[in-house]
């Protein structure tokens, strides 16, 4: 989720994102309101060397994700800018977060009926932006200034913390600045973007949690290029991130990571350049490897090779998307507007 005419989500030491409404969701013609769920029943490796390749061999996964599919329709009106979709199996319920003001994180059902999970806590830095679903089935939300773990069960209770800074050498532990979006590996380690909107000096940075809870930077940027998406390859060998504001007169662009076995990240490369006001956001991978990024344009579709597919049209401005559904080929989009929209593409997704 990201905004650059003006940012304005309260915490203690600044604001987060604006130009948006920031009340509670509301339901459409096709939704329960928010707080009245209704029940309903829930819902690899690639070749070696080859990260982002397709998962298992079949014709489904190698066909084009977007060929033929229908437009976007809405799934829920929230009334708010929403964020952080991901998409629960253990529940067949999809979580996403209402980042500005007060700011929230909710559960949605298939049918578009949800319900608020708990408030965000502006003065504590505790406000739900992005969220992960980590090996176990647990839900991990990605808050300004700290990682918290929680059930997916409607009635999960009050949320563990995961980490609330990184360390830094002798300084110590130093807080997080403005966490973004995680993603969580098969053996536990969690990636997380810190694009420190709101914080003097600026520093940018990417996190690496280990199961054990130690947070270490990957890597800190001296110039402001906003760490913002990230995802997984399909067979965990590789990790993308998406920077929104790189060097003046550098385009937008995604970066790919080698994920050694052992967690670490080894050498990365420029994976595609963007068009000047791309300006990525969420980044998701399917199953046949292709890459989705939400961009001012729509979704940009890319082949894991980077070969661009196509772009497919949302009615509002997308900040990301999840996968969904018993077959993972439901594609939830959260947006700048108000409006959750979902589409049904040819290539089933990875939940993470």
């Amino acid at each position: 989720m990201k905004r650059h005419c003006s940012l304005l989500l309260v915490l203690p030491i600044a604001l987060y994102a604006a130009c948006s409404s920031s009340a509670d969701p509301t339901t459409n013609g096709g939704g329960t309101a928010p707080g009245t769920e209704t029940p309903g029943a829930p819902g690899a490796p690639g070749a070696p060397g080859t990260p982002g390749a397709p998962t298992s061999p079949g014709d489904e996964l190698k066909k084009d994700p977007i060929a033929g599919i229908a437009a976007a329709k809405v799934v829920l009106d929230t009334g708010a800018f929403t964020d952080g979709a991901v998409w629960s199996a253990k529940e067949g319920v999809l979580f996403f977060t209402t980042p500005l003001g007060e700011g929230g994180l909710y559960r949605m059902r298939p049918d578009g009926s949800a319900m608020k999970v708990r408030d965000g806590n502006p003065a504590a830095g505790e406000v739900p932006i992005g969220n992960a679903i980590d090996k176990a089935g647990s839900l991990l939300t990605i808050e300004a200034k700290r990682i918290v773990r929680s059930s997916v069960s409607a009635d999960a209770g009050a949320p563990t913390t995961v980490a609330t800074g990184y360390e830094s050498g002798t300084a110590g532990v130093k807080a997080f600045d403005t966490l973004k979006n995680a993603v969580v590996s098969a053996n536990g380690t969690i990636y997380a973007t810190d694009p420190g909107y709101f914080v003097e000096p600026i520093a940018n940075r990417i996190y690496r949690i280990t199961p054990a809870g130690k947070v270490t930077v990957v890597e800190a940027f001296e110039s402001v290029p906003r760490p913002n998406g990230i995802a997984l390859t399909p067979d965990g060998k590789g990790l993308y991130v998406g920077f929104t504001q790189p060097e003046m007169g550098t385009k937008p662009f995604i970066r790919k990571y080698i994920v050694n076995p052992d967690g670490t990240l080894g050498e990365h490369s420029k994976w595609v350049s963007l068009d000047m006001d791309g300006q990525p956001d969420g980044i998701e991978v399917d199953q046949g490897g292709n890459v989705f990024v939400a961009t001012k344009a729509g979704l940009a579709v890319f082949k894991s090779d980077a070969t661009k597919i196509g772009v497919v049209k949302v009615p509002e401005l997308p900040t990301g998307m999840a996968y969904g559904g018993k077959d993972l080929k439901t594609l939830y989009i959260t947006t700048q507007g108000s409006k959750i929209f979902q589409l049904t593409v040819n290539v089933p997704g990875i939940a993470q």
